[in-house]
């Protein structure tokens, strides 16, 4: 019994034979041959190798974007910095300014929330809005002022194409008391609290705009004239 159980040998396993193996890379062979000159696809849609990720790649992720995004802050910031040079002798000042325009602004409108959140998008949206004003204000004034027949030709050159009885109604909210509310000549200022009154910058959040209503014939989409496109 012994020698028979030592006989006895576990059978192996057939190995797979070359054969087979060359089958295997012809059939693929064969889907590349009919997929022609479309391999580029096969090859995108072709099974790969997941790419594992481990918490040293999140942090690495993570302190690459914190880096990114702080350079780009620090870049808008000395940005902001040197436009506000432009319009005052420090940013303080300016953005004291800004916060002021913007509370009359809100007050002309009859918003009564004029609290206000210093962003500094909306910042740089109204020094650049309001650099632009002042420099097609400068085309167009004489050594007084502007005269007020062109007044709306001002505002047509700052892209705002609004009615003559807007215009108006602008007119008697900025000069309410003001001595210069009968004279023919405005001043840079009054001309520039007139086109944010009725075009209000980002920052004082206004969403319906009474004073500035879409019509038929002037069209307001996204918040955008469609008369000059006319």
């Amino acid at each position: 019994m012994k020698k028979e159980q030592q006989s006895v040998k576990p059978e192996s396993k057939p190995k797979p034979s070359p054969k087979s193996i060359l089958s295997k890379s012809d059939k693929i062979d064969n889907k590349v041959k009919r997929i022609g000159p479309h391999i580029e696809i096969f090859q995108v849609f072709r099974g790969r190798k997941k790419f594992a990720i481990t918490k040293n790649i999140i942090k690495m992720v993570t302190v690459m974007q914190a880096l990114v995004r702080g350079w780009l802050e620090r870049k808008r910031f000395q940005r902001i910095m040197t436009k506000a040079l432009y319009h005052g002798p420090d940013l303080r000042t300016v953005i004291n300014m800004y916060c002021r325009q913007i509370h009359r602004v809100k007050y002309r409108l009859g918003l009564w929330r004029t609290r206000q959140i210093i962003n500094l998008t909306e910042l740089e949206e109204w020094m650049d809005r309001k650099k632009f004003y002042e420099t097609m204000f400068a085309k167009r004034e004489d050594w007084q002022g502007l005269e007020r027949s062109e007044l709306l030709k001002f505002f047509n050159d700052c892209g705002h194409f609004p009615t003559h009885q807007q215009t108006g109604e602008v007119w008697g909210l900025v000069h309410r008391e003001d001595r210069e509310k009968y004279s023919n000549i405005i001043k840079k200022h009054n001309a520039i609290e007139m086109l944010f009154t009725l075009y209000p910058p980002q920052g004082a959040h206004v969403s319906t705009n009474l004073r500035l209503r879409s019509t038929w014939l002037r069209p307001i989409v996204n918040g955008e004239e469609g008369y000059k496109y006319i």
